[in-house]
This record gives C-alpha cells, sequence and structure tokens, in this order.
C-alpha cells in the first residue's frame, strides 16, 4: 500500500513537473511568435519614413544616386538594420542598389528578381485596384504594402515592397508609373537576438530544421504557409528545475522519502496553480505591455524622424538662400556689374545723379544680401545643433583631437564674437596665454562659439571676458559675463537637451535648447569638461577645461 502511495506520488508529481513546464514554455512560445510577428509588420513601417516623402518621388525620378543611397541605403541600413535595399522602376528593373549600407552595381538585384517577382506583382495589382477611379490616390497608396518571409538560394529574409509615393499629393504620378522600393532583412543571429531579448529567450537562433529534444521553437511561415525557418531556443523548465533543486535532498533523506516526494508534490502543485493563475494574469497584461512597448517605439521614431525630417526640409531652402545671398553681396564683382560700373566711371560729370543711384542701389542691395546672409548662416548653425544632437543620441558623434595653440584656437572665434559685443555695446575682454593643448580644434572653436555666445546673448549691460589659465595637466578657458546669473535650481538642468534656463520672469532668449547639450558631449568626447558658477545678479562663469600636451593629460584623454 506504501509502495502504492510512493508510485501515486511520482506520478503525480511528474505531472505536475509537465504542466509546469509546458505552461512556461507555452508562454514563451506565444511572446516569442508576437514578437516575430511584430519584427515582420515594422519593415514597411520603417521603409515609409523615407519613401512617403516629396523629395523621394523627385529624387528616384532624376535618378539621384548620392540622394537614394544617404536615405534609401544608408539610413536604412544604420537605423533599422537593413541588410539589402532596391529601388524599382515602373518597369521592374532596379535603378539603385545597397547591400549591408553600400551602394552596388544594379546588377546585384538579378540574384533576388526572380524570387521578389511575385511580391512586385502583387504590390502592382493592389496598387491597380486602390487607384481605380482616382486621379491621385497617394494617401491610399502611402498605405499599401507586401511584406512575408521568403527562402533565397542561400538563405531566409523577410522582404517587403513598397511604392514611393508623395507625401502632400503635389508630386503627382500616373498610376502604374510609381516606383518601388525593395527591404530585405536576413533572418540571422542579429534578428534571433532583437527577437529574444525582450521576451528572454535563452540562446535563441534560427536554423533550418524543426526543434527537437530540449529545444522549443516556432516557425518562420512562408507565403504559403510552410516553414522557411525556425526561431529556436532552450525553453524555461522552472518545475524541472525545482525538481533538479531539491533531488539531492530527496537522496539524502533515505527512509523519509515517501514524505518528502509527498511535500514535493503539494509544492509543484501549488506553483503550477499560481503560474497558470499569473498565466492568465499575464494574458490580461499583455495587451498593455505591447502597447507602452509600441508607444515607446513610437516616440523613439518621432524624435529620431524629426531630426531627419527638420535637417532635410531647412537644408535645402537654406542652400538656396545662402547661394542667392552671396550672388547679391557681389554683385559688382560680376561681368555685367563690372561693365556698368567702368562705364559710370568714365561718364561726364552729367552723369552724376545716375551715377549716385546706381551706387545707392548697389550698396543697399549688398547690405540686403548680407542680412539674408548672416540669416540663413544662422539657420544653418541651427541645423547643424539638431545633426549634432542626433549623432550624440546614435553614438555617431566623434572627435579628432590634435595638439594645438589655445591662442590660434581662440582668436578667430574672439574677432567673430566682437561683432556681436559691438552691436550690444559691450566690451569684450580677453587674457590668452600661448600653451599647447590636445583638441579637435573645429569641434573646440564649436564649443566656444557657443559659451561666448550665450554669454553676449544673456548680458544686456557691461562686459564679457575670456581669460585662458593653465594648470599642471590641464588649459582652463573661462567665459565670463555680467549678465543676470543663473538660479540654483536652473544649474542642475542647464546642461540637459532642450532646457532653457528661465533667466527672469520677462525676458527669454531663442535657441534650440541644445548648444550646452552638445558642448558638453563635445568636450566629454576630448578628454575634457564643461562646469559652470553663477550668482544671481552678478552674472556666471562657464570654464571649458582641456588636457595638456603633457604625457598624464594625453593618458587620461585617451
Amino acid at each position: 500500500m506504501f509502495g502504492l502511495s510512493i508510485l501515486s506520488l511520482i506520478f503525480v508529481g511528474h505531472r505536475a513537473i509537465k504542466i509546469t513546464d509546458e505552461a512556461a514554455s507555452g508562454r514563451q512560445e506565444r511572446f516569442a511568435a508576437r514578437s516575430l510577428e511584430s519584427a515582420i509588420a515594422v519593415l514597411p513601417k520603417q521603409q515609409r519614413s523615407a519613401t512617403v516623402w516629396d523629395d523621394a518621388v523627385q529624387n528616384v525620378i532624376a535618378g539621384n544616386d548620392k540622394w537614394m543611397d544617404e536615405n534609401l541605403g544608408i539610413w536604412m541600413q544604420q537605423y533599422f538594420g537593413h541588410n539589402e535595399d532596391y529601388v524599382l522602376a515602373p518597369s521592374g528593373e532596379p535603378v539603385f542598389a545597397s547591400v549591408r549600407g553600400e551602394i552596388r552595381h544594379t546588377d546585384s538585384y538579378s540574384i533576388r528578381a526572380k524570387t521578389i517577382a511575385p511580391l512586385v506583382a502583387q504590390l502592382r495589382e493592389t496598387m491597380a485596384d486602390v487607384s481605380a477611379g482616382q486621379s491621385n490616390p497617394y494617401e491610399e497608396l502611402a498605405e499599401v504594402a507586401v511584406v512575408t518571409p521568403l527562402r533565397f538560394e542561400n538563405e531566409v529574409a523577410i522582404v517587403s515592397v513598397v511604392p514611393i509615393i508623395s507625401e502632400t499629393g503635389e508630386v503627382v504620378q500616373e498610376p502604374g508609373a510609381e516606383f518601388l522600393h525593395v527591404a530585405i532583412r536576413y533572418v540571422d543571429a542579429v534578428l534571433a537576438k532583437e527577437i529574444g531579448l525582450p521576451v528572454e529567450l535563452e540562446s535563441a537562433t534560427f536554423t533550418a530544421d524543426r526543434p527537437s529534444g530540449p529545444l522549443a521553437g516556432i516557425a518562420v511561415p512562408g507565403p504559403s504557409g510552410d516553414p522557411l525557418s525556425w526561431l529556436v531556443w532552450k525553453p524555461e523548465q522552472p518545475g524541472t528545475d525545482l525538481f533538479l533543486k531539491i533531488l539531492p535532498v530527496l537522496a539524502a533523506v533515505g527512509l523519509v522519502s515517501g514524505a518528502m516526494w509527498f511535500w514535493v508534490v503539494r509544492h509543484l502543485l501549488r506553483v503550477s496553480i499560481q503560474l497558470q493563475a499569473s498565466e492568465a494574469q499575464a494574458r490580461l497584461d499583455v495587451v498593455s505591455l505591447k502597447q507602452a512597448k509600441e508607444a515607446a517605439e513610437a516616440a523613439d521614431r518621432a524624435k529620431m524622424n524629426f531630426m531627419s525630417i527638420v535637417s532635410h526640409e531647412l537644408r535645402t531652402p537654406l542652400t538656396v538662400i545662402l547661394g542667392y545671398a552671396r550672388l547679391g553681396k557681389n554683385l559688382r564683382k560680376m561681368p555685367a556689374g563690372q561693365r556698368l560700373d567702368d562705364l559710370l566711371q568714365r561718364q561726364p560729370l552729367s552723369a552724376i545723379p545716375l551715377k549716385q543711384d546706381i551706387n545707392e542701389l548697389f550698396q543697399l542691395f549688398g547690405t540686403g544680401m548680407e542680412k539674408i546672409e548672416r540669416s540663413g548662416e544662422h539657420l544653418l548653425f541651427l541645423v547643424n545643433q539638431l545633426l549634432d544632437y542626433a549623432k550624440i543620441e546614435t553614438g555617431r558623434l566623434e572627435v579628432d583631437p590634435e595638439i594645438c595653440d589655445v591662442r590660434k584656437v581662440l582668436e578667430p572665434v574672439i574677432e567673430q564674437m566682437r561683432v556681436l559685443t559691438e552691436q550690444k555695446d559691450l566690451d569684450l575682454e580677453t587674457t590668452i596665454v600661448s600653451c599647447l593643448m590636445l583638441a579637435d580644434v573645429t569641434r573646440t572653436r564649436q564649443i566656444l562659439i557657443n559659451l561666448i555666445g550665450n554669454a553676449i546673448k544673456f548680458t544686456d549691460a557691461g562686459k564679457v571676458s575670456v581669460v585662458v589659465i593653465e594648470s599642471e595637466e590641464e588649459v582652463h578657458i573661462n567665459i565670463s559675463d555680467t549678465g543676470p546669473g543663473i538660479e540654483p535650481r536652473e544649474l542642475e538642468k542647464i546642461f540637459e537637451a532642450f532646457h532653457q534656463a528661465d533667466l527672469s520672469g520677462t525676458r527669454s532668449a531663442a535657441g534650440t535648447g541644445l548648444g550646452l547639450s552638445i558642448a558638453k558631449e563635445l568636450a566629454r568626447l576630448e578628454g575634457g569638461t564643461i562646469s559652470v558658477k553663477s550668482e544671481v545678479g552678478l552674472g556666471s562663469t562657464f570654464t571649458l577645461s582641456l588636457p595638456k600636451d603633457t604625457s598624464p593629460a594625453l593618458e587620461k584623454a585617451a
């Protein structure tokens, strides 16, 4: 009877262990399937960040390889992890090819063309149905896509095909004349890690064979539903793990094994019930968790899209503004202007009124163009700040330190800033000693322009001073002003991105709020620091400290 009881306990315990392990494995399979579906569905959304765009349509039609490489090749690889990107003409022929972020000859698409052709045909058919009876269905076409895993000769990949469409409808395309963008993401170790990490899959990888033995897995289905590959991992086994932990205890107690088995069975049954209850609750929570994850991803994409779109949209008009401004500023140097000027110089005194009018016109035109040029350069400075911040966010901001003289770095900046102090009737005092330091000349000037420019911007009367002080291992550049000063609570947040200090109840200054954040990061990359001291009503002092040309300083910077 006792033996039968022991066997019953063993059977029940084994059953409880199996239920516990199967429940945990089933939960992991469901999470993994959702994560795989998300990885497939997100591909067209990533493409639309650069394909639903007036600039995209115009540059693709114009065959602008450089633009396509930057926006449909490098951008897709660096920010979304695409392995291959292609642009297809309305005829189906490739006009652009990028493999792993590097531009390739369009012939490289030939090994993919036959496999991808059914997807292209399906997309064209869907677009034709959407366009039927409409003259410019750009909004509907922007949402059309075909995405599915496919098997190529040597690998399995997720393939997505979307049309390149105007986002405003101002660039009208004839139905069927749209260019297409093809994105390919390999089903490889990188994708396995991205899918497995959020749901904590141990040793997740893709294999060609169905998982066997202790491994769990889900299929990567092709267009027909047949498995093209398998995502496999080592599943959680909470029941088995618990049993293995207590097994030495069971062996040690020997004679009391029956009692121990009874305890184990009860414990496992309780764990099983709790796990099933927890899983039921998890099913209710997974929807809100997924929504929160999607919201976070959307916010991140929105931020990066903001950086990209603002930079692209501002760069083109800025180039035009600066080009025409510089052309107008040098009007007198142009051939027609030179001939007119020479002719006026040779005319008799009766031509003096005409000469004066034209000279005045030259002067007014030149002055106006200089204002346009300054405005354009300021806007370009803001765009560059946005681009630098985007590089900081993605870890791509770099510096190139070299041994340089602090005087040669500072003097051009001082002359540039002196114009601004004269406009506000401020004194600009400098005390600069000549010494060597380790710094990136261009980036250091960018930091100094920001710090000195802030001092001038927030100072209405008095002076701005720049003082260079040497210590044993560092060069300290102090920028002081007689402005309103900064409240202690603002000092804690002044280097945060997009933060601007509230210096008074009635006064504010324009800017992106990125300057000090970028300056501090640049100083850190150069092996230096930026610190600030301020007293309300007396002014502020910002100190840029960079390593000197000494062995200890060089080792510290490295």
